[in-house]
């Protein structure tokens, strides 16, 4: 996969977009085992497809709690 051209996001970022805390976001990227396209450091990058997977995610959680 070309990184170089996507856009990516950190957690934080996704957390932003998504309007959610960045623990639960975490959360469900590990949970899901959803893998970053790139790391930078010690930050995982995600890209714009695996957003919904996460919205997805995120939502099956609120849905439960």
């Amino acid at each position: 996969m070309d990184v170089v051209n996507e856009e990516v996001f950190t957690i934080g970022e996704l957390a932003d977009i998504l309007e959610e805390p960045p623990a639960r976001v975490s959360y469900i990227t590990r949970k899901l085992r959803i893998k970053p396209i790139a790391r930078v450091g010690t930050f995982r990058l995600f890209g714009k497809k695996q957003i919904d997977i996460i919205k997805n995610g995120l939502h099956g959680i609120q849905i439960r709690g």
